[in-house]
């Protein structure tokens, strides 16, 4: 099977939208947890790279 430029753009494309998706809506989230949770037990590089967070994405003030 030859593959065609059209072809192989559009499977890059694809690659890498759906990773900016994985990565918006299941990587994030798990960061988030997790560093909450470190930071709920006392930890200051947690605390720090959550205020960064909120910082960043305002709109996810908790």
């Amino acid at each position: 099977m030859r593959w065609s430029l059209t072809t192989a753009i559009v499977i890059v494309l694809a690659y890498s939208v759906a990773l900016i998706l994985v990565d918006e809506f299941i990587a994030k989230p798990w960061r988030r947890r997790r560093w909450q949770q470190r930071a709920a037990r006392g930890d200051a590089e947690a605390r720090a790279l959550l205020e960064r967070a909120r910082k960043r994405e305002p709109a996810l003030e908790e």
